[in-house]
This record gives C-alpha cells, structure tokens and sequence, in this order.
C-alpha cells in the first residue's frame, strides 16, 4: 500500500493513502505571530515597511523551523493569516494589508488577546508606532502569554514608548525602539531572535 507525504498550506505535513484519507503528521514547527498595529498612525510608508518586513521575517522564520501567522490590531484585533510556511501564500495575505482595517486608534491589549488563542505559539512579534489605550490590560495579556512559555519581542518606533515595551517583552533585550525608516530592517532582524525550532 503507497502513501503520499503532503504539505498544506498551513504548513502542516499529511499523509495520504489511496483511497484518498489523509492524517496530519506531528512535527517539530513551532508557530509565530506577527502582531502588527494597523492604527491611523500607521499609514504610508511605515505600513509599507512593515509590511515588506512581515515578508522578510517569514522567510527566515521558516527557515529556522517556525511556520508565521499575522494578526493586526488598531481598535480591536483581527487574524490576516494562519501559521504558514507558504512563502507566497503569506505574502499575498499580507499584500491585502490597510492602515484602518480594525480601527484608529492602539489597543494592543486586543492583539495580546487574540494571540492567547493559539494553542501552539512560541513567539509573538509585535510591531507598532504608538502607545496602546491601556499599559495594564496590554501588560496583563503579554503575563498571560510568557506564564506559557511564549516569548515576546517588541519592536517600536515614533511615538511608542520604549519603557513601555521593554516591560511588555520577555526580556528588555527584545525590545527596540527604530526610526521609522528602519522599520523593515528591525522586523527582518527579529527572525535572528527566534529560538531553534528544528
């Protein structure tokens, strides 16, 4: 009896028999969430930054064994793509990506929220140009999440406060504040952080 090894979208190996049935395979990929602000604030080149190093950041990441999921938050926080390894896949959820989508304003709490729903996360990335609506919900959530386990890297710019974020990371080391024209370098640069998932 042949079986075919498959690869979905997600990023997830099958395996299929013959007659058609297939089965996930249990590997070793660890996820990562790129939470990326979609306020007001965000708008021209600073979205498109990001978006260029939300790209960057999901080719390394699959690389060192992680698949990359996307989430946006401005008013509330919503998902723009599941964890992929799918390069192309990832790049044409993340090409359909406005400033304004969720709302104008910061709750990054929102974000921190919505990724507290994924059962196997070991990172989140969260991009954002601005200070949330509330440091302690925001803090609370970002608790929740390293109590499990997950790391937590924060990459600010313009009006974000560094403070703020260094409290919010996992460490203070994987917080950084960049000017907004190196916003693409410094998300391209979180994938080095990333722990080995292999």
């Amino acid at each position: 009896m042949r079986k075919l090894l498959t690869l979905s979208k997600e990023g997830k190996l099958r395996l299929r028999a013959p007659d058609g049935v297939e089965i996930e395979v249990q590997t070793t990929r660890r996820n990562a969430l790129l939470l990326i602000d979609t306020s007001g604030s965000m708008a021209g080149a600073k979205i498109e930054q990001a978006k260029s190093g939300a790209i960057d950041f999901s080719r390394s990441a699959t690389s060192k064994g992680y698949a990359t999921a996307l989430a946006i938050f401005a008013d509330r926080a919503a998902m723009v793509c599941d964890p992929s390894i799918d390069a192309a896949h990832f790049t044409r959820k993340i090409s359909r990506l406005e400033v304004g989508l969720v709302g104008g304003t910061t709750d990054l709490a929102a974000g921190l929220v919505l990724a507290a729903k994924f059962p196997e996360l070991a990172v989140v990335v969260i991009v954002t140009d601005g200070q949330t609506n509330s440091n302690k919900a925001a803090l609370d959530a970002a608790a929740r999440l390293k109590s499990r386990g997950v790391d937590i890297i924060c990459i600010g710019t313009d009006d974000a406060d560094s403070s703020f974020l260094k409290q919010l990371a996992t460490r203070s080391d994987l917080a950084v504040h960049v000017a907004s024209q190196e916003l693409r370098s410094a998300i391209t640069g979180a994938s080095q952080l990333l722990r080995s998932g292999k």
